[in-house]
């Protein structure tokens, strides 16, 4: 059996301020390292074999935290990065609503239809993400997987394993600041017992 967990980076100070990231970057919250922290208490006895994380700094960050004591390294890829949203990263939510209202209604309700003049549409991005998921599972048959990514990455991910269509991308399950997806691969099927997870969260977790 393959254990792959996935895990999204903590709170950013920019989810914070509701911008949007992509492969621009903003570092963790006091929050976003609490939760981080709460997630690495709750996976202590969990026996990686490899931990893996996209390139971006919040990423890594988390990844350092859910690392704890163990003696392994972290390998990083520009394969795991978030979505690349073009001339949208570093901006407020609102203003993008403003001056790109089409393309942002599409991209949280109709994915299928989003087309950026910039950056990477759905498709791009699930081009980019599935073959590296290939490669990693692999790579590590029979291993237990960490992988600290990012909200629509993982929602490729988790969308693949499920055969879920782009139209449903946005349904349920959230994807918080550190929730926590747990798929087994037996026999190259996968069977997902963990979807969005965030029960090692405290008081005050549930930040944007």
């Amino acid at each position: 059996m393959t254990k792959l967990y996935l895990i999204r980076h903590g709170e950013t100070v920019w989810n914070v301020e509701r911008r949007m990231q992509g492969h621009l970057d903003s570092p963790l919250s006091a929050l976003g390292e609490q939760q981080a922290t709460w997630l690495s208490n709750a996976l202590k006895d969990v026996p990686f074999d490899v931990l893996y994380s996209s390139s971006s700094g919040r990423t890594m960050q988390t990844a350092h935290i859910v690392k704890g004591s163990r003696d392994l390294s972290i390998h990083s890829s520009d394969d795991w990065r978030e979505m690349n949203l073009g001339a949208w990263e570093g901006r407020v939510s609102a203003e993008i609503e403003e001056f790109d209202s089409d393309n942002y209604h599409a991209f949280w309700h109709t994915p299928d239809l989003y087309r950026p003049t910039k950056g990477e549409s759905y498709d791009d991005l699930q081009a980019r993400v599935i073959p590296a998921l290939m490669l990693l599972l692999k790579e590590h048959t029979g291993k237990t997987i960490g992988l600290v990514s990012h909200t629509v990455t993982l929602k490729i991910i988790m969308a693949y394993f499920e055969g879920r269509a782009f139209t449903d991308l946005w349904n349920p399950p959230y994807f918080h600041p550190t929730c926590l997806s747990l798929v087994e691969m037996i026999d190259n099927e996968p069977n997902i017992r963990l979807h969005g997870d965030t029960s090692h969260f405290q008081e005050e977790a549930f930040g944007f």
